[in-house]
C-alpha cells in the first residue's frame, strides 16, 4: 500500500496551506517558517519560497550514495568537496551505517609530527565535548575520530552560506534583522557556556545561515572545553581571526566566556555598519587596532541607526572584559529588551495613526440614533397618555313639527 505523506487539509485550510504544513513537518521547519516575517500572515508556498527556505538544495540521499567516492575517512564515504579553510576541508559524505548524508570536516596542521599528535589529541577531545551540545542554533556533531588523515568531525549537512559570504556580497540587514540574528547566536553561546564550552573563534565564517538567515554556529569542535580539558593550545599557535579575537586572546591571557561576548559584539558592529570594527593592512596593524584602537560608533557610520544599538555593540566589544556583558545570556536579554521597546513603540504609533484617521463625519451617527429613538419614545408615550375619544351617540328623532298655517286674510 502506498504511504500517504500528504497532510489532509484541516477545517478552513487550503490545499496550498496543507502542502506548506507537510513541507514543514517533513523538513524540520519551525512553525514561523511559513509565516511572513514582515506581516505575520501565513504565506502560500511558491518555488521562490522553497528557494528561500533552502529546500530545493537538499539532495536525494539515494543520489548522493550513488555518486563516485573520492576516498574514505572512518566509515564515511567522501563524495564531494564543499569548502576549504585554514584548518581543514569540508566534504559532503555518505554514512552507510545510518544511511544519511553528513558533512565531514578533516583537520590538518602543517607542523611536525610530535606537535601534530598533541593538536590531534586536543581537538579530538574538544570535538567530542562539542558533540554533547544540542541546540537549534548550533550545528549538530554526530561523530569525531582519528584517521590516517588526522582528526575528522562528522556533522549535519547544512544548506545555505555563511555570514562572511553574505557580507562580502553586500548584505546589510535592517537593524531589527541584525538584532534577531545576533540574539539567536547569543542564545546558542549561552547554552554552550552553561555546559562549560567556550567557542573562542566566533566570526562571520563560523555563523552559517540556513533558511531565512537562521544561524547555525559552526566549529565548536575547535573550542576549548573550560572544564575537564587539561590540554592547552601550544605556544605560538593562534587559532581564530585577529579581526574578532578578544584582547586577552591576543595577549595570551586566560580566556573565559566573555571572549565570545566580545567577538559577537564585533560581529554585531559589522552587521550594523557593513564594515569591520578593527582592520589593517597587516596582522600587526590589526592586532594594534584591537589592543589600542577605538572604533567609531555604529550610528556614526550608518545614519539613521538607533544609537541604543550602537551602545549595545560598543559595550559588548569593550576592551576591558569587566565592562562587557557578564554573559552571552545577558547580551541576549539586552537585545530582547530593545526589541520589546521597539514593538511597544510601534504599537503606540499604530494606535495613534488609526485614531487620527477616523472620519469625523461618522461621529454624528450615535447622536442621531439617540435623537430618533427619543422622538419615537415621546410620540409613543404621548399617544398612550391621551384620553380615549368615544364616538357621540346620534340624537333620537322626535315627532315632526307641523308648520303653522298662515292667518286668514
Amino acid at each position: 500500500m502506498p504511504t500517504d505523506n500528504f497532510q489532509r487539509p484541516e477545517s478552513g485550510d487550503s490545499v496550498a496551506c496543507a502542502f506548506a504544513k507537510t513541507v514543514a513537518a517533513r523538513s524540520g521547519l519551525d512553525d514561523d517558517d511559513l509565516v511572513s516575517p514582515d506581516t505575520g500572515v501565513p504565506q502560500t508556498v511558491t518555488p521562490g519560497m522553497l528557494t528561500e527556505l533552502g529546500l530545493e538544495a537538499q539532495p536525494d540521499p539515494r543520489d548522493v550514495a550513488a555518486q563516485p567516492t573520492l576516498s574514505h575517512i572512518g566509515r564515511y564515504a567522501l563524495k564531494k568537496r564543499l569548502a576549504v579553510g585554514g584548518l581543514g576541508t569540508v566534504y559532503e559524505a555518505w554514512d552507510p551505517l545510518l544511511s544519511r548524508i553528513v558533512a565531514v570536516k578533516t583537520l590538518h596542521f602543517d607542523v611536525d609530527r610530535p606537535l601534530r599528535a598533541s593538536l590531534d589529541g586536543l581537538f579530538l577531545n574538544e570535538a567530542r565535548t562539542a558533540a554533547g551540545l544540542s541546540h537549534r542554533y548550533i550545528v549538530t556533531v554526530h561523530d569525531a575520530g582519528l584517521s590516517a588523515q588526522g582528526v575528522y568531525i562528522a556533522m549535519e549537512r547544512l544548506h545555505g552560506h555563511d555570514l562572511r559570504e553574505a557580507i562580502a556580497q553586500g548584505w546589510l540587514p535592517a537593524p531589527e534583522r541584525a538584532v534577531q540574528l545576533v540574539r539567536r547566536v547569543a542564545d546558542a553561546l549561552a547554552y554552550a557556556h552553561a555546559r562549560g564550552v567556550v567557542h573562542c573563534d566566533i566570526k562571520p565564517a563560523n555563523i552559517f545561515l540556513t533558511r531565512r538567515n537562521r544561524p547555525k554556529v559552526l566549529d565548536f569542535g575547535i573550542a576549548r572545553a573550560v572544564h575537564g580539558a587539561e590540554s592547552a593550545v601550544p605556544d605560538g599557535l593562534v587559532v581564530g581571526s585577529p579581526h574578532y579575537l578578544s584582547p586577552e586572546q591576543l595577549q595570551g591571557l586566560e580566556v573565559d566566556a566573555r571572549a565570545d561576548v566580545y567577538a559577537l559584539g564585533v560581529v554585531f558592529h559589522e552587521l550594523l555598519t557593513g564594515r569591520k570594527a578593527f582592520d589593517g593592512d597587516s596582522l600587526t596593524d590589526i592586532m594594534a587596532a584591537v589592543l589600542q584602537g577605538k572604533p567609531r560608533a555604529a550610528h556614526e557610520l550608518r545614519p539613521g541607526l538607533p544609537p541604543a544599538l550602537s551602545a549595545i555593540a560598543a559595550r559588548a566589544m569593550s576592551r576591558e572584559r569587566q565592562y562587557r556583558y557578564a554573559s552571552a545570556a545577558e547580551f541576549s536579554q539586552e537585545l530582547q529588551r530593545w526589541t520589546l521597546r521597539q514593538s511597544v513603540a510601534a504599537q503606540a504609533t499604530y494606535k495613534t495613526v488609526t485614531v487620527s484617521k477616523t472620519p469625523k463625519t461618522r461621529r454624528w451617527w450615535p447622536a442621531a440614533t439617540l435623537l430618533v429613538l427619543a422622538v419615537w419614545l415621546l410620540t409613543w408615550a404621548a399617544g398612550y397618555a391621551l384620553p380615549e375619544q368615544r364616538p357621540t351617540a346620534p340624537a333620537q328623532a322626535g315627532p315632526a313639527v307641523q308648520p303653522k298655517a298662515p292667518p286668514p286674510a
